[in-house]
């Protein structure tokens, strides 16, 4: 059976001090790799509100506005799952950062971001993430360990 899941992923950005947090996950799929914080939408759940309700509950942190940089489906090569993914950031958010269940929150500098044991199917999104015009929209087909397969589209498209 197919199914498709709707989710999203943040990438709080430090401006002052040009870094990102992010979570390496402590769980499969994809366990020890690295991304934002974010997580599955709720059936009756507005996408934005999703976002911001996952931040809290995965930091702690209030984001105040959030920023859509990229939507993304995710293929995984040989099952039947897929995501429809949206990719935000944010710089306006308040609050202390607590222990993460699912992972280990850290600042990261975004100079050595590539550095990072990232999840495969976000690099391709890194230019859209940290750009101030245009929205990554496109197909990525991965592997259980997030190595991109694929990328069927990657035009960014206006604003």
């Amino acid at each position: 059976m197919n199914k498709l899941i709707i989710g999203n992923v943040c990438f709080l950005i430090d401006n002052k001090l040009n870094k990102v947090l992010l979570l390496e996950r402590y769980f499969e799929p994809m366990k020890g790799l690295v991304t934002g914080v974010g997580g599955k939408t709720k059936f009756e759940e507005d996408i934005q509100a999703s976002c911001l309700r996952e931040i809290f509950e995965e930091t702690g942190l209030t984001a105040r506005s959030i920023n859509l940089k990229a939507v993304v489906k995710t293929l995984l090569e040989n099952e039947q799952t897929s995501w429809l993914l949206f990719v935000y950031t944010s710089s306006d958010f308040s609050g202390q950062i607590k222990t993460c269940n699912e992972g280990r929150l850290f600042w990261q500098d975004i100079a050595s971001l590539q550095a990072t044991n990232l999840i495969g199917f976000i690099r391709p999104l890194l230019p859209s993430i940290f750009s101030e015009s245009g929205v990554f929209e496109g197909t990525i087909v991965h592997d259980k360990h997030g190595k991109v397969i694929e990328t069927i589209s990657n035009q960014p498209s206006a604003q």
